[in-house]
C-alpha cells in the first residue's frame, strides 16, 4: 500500500495546489478553497449534488481502527464518545496509530468539516455526521478478539454504520458473530476488500464475511486500483487513489488503498441512513447498489463489484428497497426494469400512433378518390348551352 504523508501546511499547500491542477474542481456553494477543491473524490461522487438532498446529521458512524484525532480542526464536534477494546492505554480521541494506519484518515474521509484554514481545510462526504472512534491496537497491531469486541460494542451503541479500518488474514468465529450481531442491530458494516491483489489476492476479514460491503479501489480514471483484492466476494467500489484526508497533529496526508476507499461507502450510507431514517440496513445497501455506476461486466463484476457508489443518485432515486431485500443479491429488478418497460411503452404506443396515422391517410385517399369521382362528368354525357 503506497501512502504519501504532506507534512505541515506548506506541505499541504503545495500538495493542494498540484492536485487541483491535475483535477476539476467542484463547483462548491461553501466557497472552500484549495484543499477542497484538490479533493477530485468528491467531485467524482457528485457531493454538491448528493448535499442538497442530505449531509448526513444524525447519524453515528463507528471507526474501528486506531482512533481519531478529536482536536483536529477538521473533526472537531464530530467525534462522539469512543473506546479501547485493546488495552492499548491510549484515549481513542487522540490517534496514536501509525501514519500509514490512522482511523483519522478515515474519520475525514466520512465527516470532514473543512474548518481548517478559516474554511479552506478536507471535508468529508457525510460532513454533519459523527464518527465513534474505537481503538483496537495493542502495540503497534491490531487485535482480532478486540476487533470482534468493538463491532458489538458499537452496534449497540447507537452507530448505524461501522467501518471497520483492520484486515485479518483469517476469520474467527468471534468475528463472524459479531457481524451477524451487528446485522440484528440493523447497522451497516463497511470494509476494505484488501490490497493483496497483486500478492496472492487472499481474501481478508471481516471484508469476506457475509454481510459484510466489501470495497475495491478506484482511481481518478474510474481503473480499480491494481492492488486491490479481486473476485465473487466484492461489493462496491470508490475512490481509493490519492485520496487526501486528515491525519494526526492537525496535518494531512494523502493515501492509495481499499481502506480509503471503504470511508466513502460508509459516508455514502451515512447520508441516506440520514435522508430515509426509516430504511433498515438491508435498504440502504441494496440502494447503493442499485445506484451504483456499473462498470465491467454486466451485473456483479470481480474487479468493480456491483459498481462505484453514486451518493447523488442514490439519494435522488426515491424509489424504495424492499425491506426484506438482500443486500448482496443481483440488483433490483427496479432499478433497470422501468427503463425498459417505458421504452417498450413507448415504442408499442409509437406503433399505435404509426398505426392511426396510417388508417387516416387510408381513409382520406378512399373518400378523395370518391369525392373526385363524383365530380367528374360521366363519359360521353355532355351539355350544350
Amino acid at each position: 500500500m503506497s501512502r504519501h504523508p504532506c507534512a505541515g501546511r506548506a506541505g499541504v499547500v503545495i500538495a493542494a495546489m498540484t492536485l487541483a491542477l491535475a483535477t476539476p474542481a467542484a463547483a462548491s456553494d461553501s466557497g472552500s478553497g484549495a484543499l477542497h477543491d484538490s479533493e477530485w473524490a468528491l467531485t467524482t461522487l457528485k457531493a454538491e449534488r448528493a448535499w442538497k438532498f442530505s449531509k448526513g446529521a444524525g447519524v453515528t458512524v463507528a471507526v474501528v481502527g486506531t482512533g481519531v484525532d478529536a482536536t483536529h480542526p477538521d473533526l472537531r464536534g464530530r467525534v462522539a464518545a469512543g473506546k479501547d477494546f485493546a488495552g492499548g492505554g491510549s484515549p481513542v480521541t487522540r490517534d496514536d496509530g501509525n501514519a500509514d494506519e490512522q482511523g483519522t484518515h478515515a474519520a475525514g474521509i466520512i465527516v470532514g468539516t473543512g474548518r481548517n484554514y478559516r474554511g479552506d481545510g478536507v471535508y468529508g462526504l457525510a460532513p454533519r455526521a459523527r464518527v465513534m472512534p474505537l481503538g483496537v491496537y495493542r502495540n503497534g497491531k491490531p487485535q482480532l478478539a478486540a476487533t470482534a469486541r468493538a463491532i458489538r460494542h458499537a452496534a449497540s451503541h447507537g452507530a448505524h454504520i461501522i467501518h471497520v479500518a483492520v484486515s485479518f488474514k483469517h476469520p474467527s468465529p468471534a468475528l463472524k458473530s459479531a457481524v451477524k450481531y451487528a446485522a440484528t442491530q440493523d447497522a451497516v458494516v463497511v470494509a476494505g476488500a484488501g490490497d493483496n491483489g497483486k500478492d496472492g489476492n487472499r481474501p481478508t476479514y471481516p471484508a469476506a464475511l457475509p454481510g459484510v460491503v466489501a470495497v475495491v479501489a478506484t482511481d481518478k480514471k474510474g481503473a480499480v486500483w491494481t492492488s486491490s483484492h479481486h473476485g465473487r466476494g466484492i461489493t462496491l467500489a470508490a475512490p481509493g487513489v490519492a485520496i487526501l484526508t486528515t491525519a494526526g497533529n492537525n496535518d494531512y496526508w494523502t493515501g492509495d488503498g481499499t481502506g480509503y476507499a471503504a470511508p466513502w461507502v460508509a459516508a455514502g450510507a451515512a447520508l441516506l441512513r440520514s435522508e430515509h431514517p426509516r430504511w433498515n440496513s438491508r435498504q440502504i445497501v441494496r440502494k447503493l447498489i442499485d445506484t451504483a455506476d456499473r462498470k465491467g461486466s454486466a451485473g456483479h463484476d470481480p474487479r468493480y463489484g456491483y459498481g462505484v457508489i453514486a451518493p447523488a443518485r442514490a439519494l435522488a432515486d426515491r424509489t424504495t428497497p424492499p425491506p426484506s431485500a438482500e443486500p448482496t443479491a443481483a440488483p433490483s429488478p427496479h432499478r433497470t426494469e422501468p427503463a425498459a418497460a417505458s421504452r417498450a411503452a413507448g415504442d408499442e404506443s409509437a406503433l399505435v400512433a404509426i398505426g392511426v396515422v396510417a388508417g387516416v391517410l387510408v381513409v382520406l385517399a378512399v373518400l378523395a378518390v370518391v369525392l373526385i369521382s363524383r365530380r367528374r362528368p360521366p363519359p360521353g354525357d355532355s351539355h350544350h348551352g
